[in-house]
């Protein structure tokens, strides 16, 4: 059972960058535009990116990779001082968001539960992998750390490592300018849509 969840861990967590585009399709061909929920959704996606920034502010570029075993730095500092996965939070914020703009929220239970049938068995792989490279230095931080809640105060054991806005930036590159074609395509096909309403009613 193990090993069949460690293949999973790693197969989705190489895959992780492609499995939300069929939601996004669904989310194109469904989409209403209701203005007080595209407010909400962009809220919900700023933080959601905001978390991610700060997060790879501080890993760096090593959470682009595609295998789990490529990641040799232990970051408990930042972010990751008060959930383990901060990145996996902002990926759902952001996820979450462009549902409400689209205004297709039937789609976030859908939405939710097939991002913990694949995060799950991604964090349990990492979380091994992680046990083995660092053994006694991440237990502690695996008990005092939530894995999807939040830590009302920072992990006391933090890393040394710094934050980088630059490191943030470049690393975060692709998911802004998905980020910002999402939101472009979205509201344009709005725009256009009610432009031919509007030339059709008059």
């Amino acid at each position: 059972m193990s090993d069949v969840l460690n293949r999973l861990g790693n197969l989705f967590f190489s895959l992780r960058s492609y499995t939300p585009i069929p939601l996004i399709l669904i989310a194109f061909i469904y989409h209403q535009f209701r203005l007080p929920l595209v407010i909400i959704g962009v809220l919900i996606l700023i933080i959601g990116e905001m978390i991610r920034g700060w997060a790879v502010g501080y890993a760096g570029g090593r959470t682009r990779t595609r295998t789990i075993n490529s990641a040799r730095n232990l970051v408990t500092t930042g972010p990751y001082a008060y959930t383990r996965n901060p990145l996996y939070l902002g990926n759902l914020l952001i996820s979450s968001g462009i549902c409400f703009v689209a205004g297709v929220l039937w789609l976030l239970p859908v939405l939710w539960i097939l991002f913990l049938l694949q995060y799950i068995p991604i964090i349990i792989t990492e979380e091994q992998f992680l046990a083995q490279t660092y053994d006694q230095l991440y237990q502690s931080y695996l008990t005092a750390v939530p894995r999807f809640g939040l830590r009302f105060s920072p992990y006391p054991k933090r890393s040394s490592h710094d934050f980088s806005l630059r490191r943030a930036l470049k690393s975060e590159k692709r998911t802004l300018m998905a980020i910002g074609l999402l939101m472009t395509l979205l509201l344009g096909f709005e725009l256009v849509n009610c432009i031919f309403s509007q030339s059709v009613l008059n």
